[in-house]
């Protein structure tokens, strides 16, 4: 398991996936679009996906957000997870986080 950023290629299977949450579909297009506050990670095992994160970071505030979402809740909140989501907030610029 090895949480990689997601792509604009991504977007139709990302949608798929969690189509059991329609609020966080709501936000995954917006999330992977090219921009400096947020990003995508993607989290799979083989060839699935087993749990996404939205990242957002708030410059003028140095807050970071991370929103999870994975169908198996041990995963959810994993190391792996968590570090790899916490570096690439504070590469840019929070000094604070919030999971939701």
């Amino acid at each position: 398991m090895k949480p990689i950023f997601a792509e604009k290629d991504d977007l139709n299977r990302l949608l798929k996936w969690c189509s059991d949450a329609p609020e966080y579909q709501k936000k995954l297009s917006s999330f992977l679009e090219d921009r400096d506050d947020t990003t995508v990670v993607v989290v799979e095992e083989e060839t699935e996906i087993v749990a996404v994160a939205l990242l957002k970071v708030q410059e003028t505030e140095k807050k970071g957000y991370i929103w999870m979402y994975a169908k198996n809740k041990d995963i959810q909140n994993h190391p792996e997870i968590m570090q790899f989501s916490l570096r690439w907030l504070r590469t840019q610029g929070a000094k604070e986080y919030t999971v939701i």
